[in-house]
């Protein structure tokens, strides 16, 4: 009897380390097989900065389910945009010398809807921005509509075009004058 158990002892310690090596390595191999890896790669995300403090005059009538602007100057951005400036509220101020402003927006919803970047990366073939959106909205139906807006500034990096998306359908693609 205190035969088996000198064996057994030795047998059982060794098939629970061969387990326990096994594990190690398949966790290892998935976290190095590139097919799971759903990320873009750092090198290729674009830098945005989120603007806020901003809401679109009453005088641009917006009809599409979601309207991209690509807005390099400051007449530009103003004759869109009014400041919703009260004691507390932040103003984010793009630089137009050394940035793009990036826009999205929609017709006015009963439903809280927020309009937000999922992702953003760049294109280093043809140095496209590529940059995808989605609206979000409360179900419970409010008093009063309001215009959802989503404003980002981006680094002016020599950008050809911004391929704009609402999920993963494209939706504009908006050429940059050089």
């Amino acid at each position: 009897m205190h035969f088996f158990k000198t064996i057994l002892l030795p047998i059982c310690t060794l098939a629970v380390v061969s387990c326990a090596n096994q594990g190690n390595n398949a966790a290892n191999a998935a976290n190095t097989d590139t097919a799971l890896n759903i990320a873009a790669p750092s090198d290729s995300q674009l830098d945005v900065t989120p603007l806020s403090g901003y809401f679109v005059k009453n005088t641009i009538q917006v009809t599409d389910s979601l309207t991209f602007w690509v807005i390099n100057n400051q007449a530009s951005f103003d004759s869109l945009f009014g400041m919703a400036q009260t004691m507390n509220t932040v103003i984010d101020k793009p630089d137009f010398g050394t940035q793009l402003v990036v826009a999205a927006t929609m017709p006015p919803t009963y439903y809280n809807t927020q309009i937000q970047l999922a992702s953003a990366t760049s294109d280093d073939l043809d140095n496209d921005a590529i940059m995808h959106f989605v609206a979000v909205a409360n179900p419970d139906k409010s008093s009063a509509a309001i215009v959802p807006l989503w404003l980002g500034a981006v680094p002016k990096a020599g950008q050809r075009a911004f391929k704009l998306y609402t999920g993963d359908q494209l939706t504009q693609t908006i050429t940059i004058q050089q």
